[in-house]
């Protein structure tokens, strides 16, 4: 019998396919696991929106991990939620929009751009949410609390404008990168390993009892907190590096690979790609 109570997997690049679909083999997979008596959520860097389809897809009935870790929800509450302020960060989230880098700021009612960009217009067609322009010369922007900002762009040149702007920082943030062009800005102390400390306490669930499951850097924590921390074929160097156990199939096949490997649910139905709306 499997010692695996909880099951925590990631979503872009790891639990979904490499165009964004819920495959029918994953959604068996999860069954299969919860039908066994199994615990299953997700740890995301989405904010709620744009995660609710798959958790109500999947019937996550868990709390679950959003924004890397600045959110704990279910399907009726926020459990907690850490919110940023950008008074201080707002002179290089311009510069970074001067530069040409799509910066996105993440809050409870929804999703706000500086400029509208063709990263933009992917992001929408890929989340199915709007990115709402801001106006340029309105100041309001930068008091507004929000979960978490996203600059879309190239890392080598993200990279170096804000470690050059973060030392003169009165105060902390965490930063890390989500996925190949994604750099997530989050409060201090968040990360999905955090708040997955905490989702086991909630759920009473030992360390040697949860495998969790990614595929960038910001899984890093959430697989080194678990007993079994799983990267899929497809992930950052980095994250294999530090994984227990390196899937052979990538995006959601490594994840039902690692489920029948580890939670000892049996091999199961090989459905075909569903979209998820």
């Amino acid at each position: 019998m499997s010692s695996i109570r909880l099951i925590v997997s990631d979503l872009d690049g790891t639990l979904l396919s490499e165009d964004n679909r819920l495959n029918d083999s994953v959604i068996d997979a999860v069954r299969r696991f919860r039908a066994s008596g199994g615990l299953f959520t997700i740890a995301t860097g989405r904010f709620g929106p744009s995660a609710r389809p798959i958790v109500d897809r999947l019937d996550i009935d868990i709390p679950y991990i959003l924004c890397n870790g600045c959110v704990i929800a279910d399907r009726d509450k926020i459990w907690e939620m850490a919110q940023l302020t950008l008074e201080e960060i707002a002179p290089f989230l311009r510069e970074a929009d001067q530069a040409g880098v799509t910066v996105l700021l993440f809050g409870e009612d929804g999703i706000r751009t500086l400029r509208s960009t063709p990263e933009t217009a992917y992001f929408e067609q890929r989340e199915g949410l709007p990115c709402v322009p801001l106006n340029p010369g309105d100041e309001a922007w930068t008091e507004r609390p929000v979960q978490k900002v996203v600059l879309i762009g190239d890392m080598s040149q993200i990279r170096p404008l804000w470690d050059r702007c973060r030392s003169g920082y009165a105060r902390e943030y965490a930063a890390v990168q989500s996925e190949d062009h994604f750099f997530e800005i989050i409060p201090a102390r968040q990360s999905k390993g955090e708040a997955l400390k905490k989702l086991m306490a909630h759920l009473g669930v030992a360390p040697s009892e949860v495998m969790s499951i990614g595929n960038q850097l910001n899984d890093l924590e959430m697989i080194e907190e678990a007993g079994i921390g799983v990267a899929v074929a497809n992930s950052h160097d980095e994250l294999i590096r530090h994984a227990s156990y390196v899937c052979r199939n990538g995006y959601g096949e490594g994840v039902v690979e690692a489920m029948e490997r580890f939670a000892a649910i049996g091999a199961g139905s090989k459905g075909g790609n569903t979209y998820v709306d």
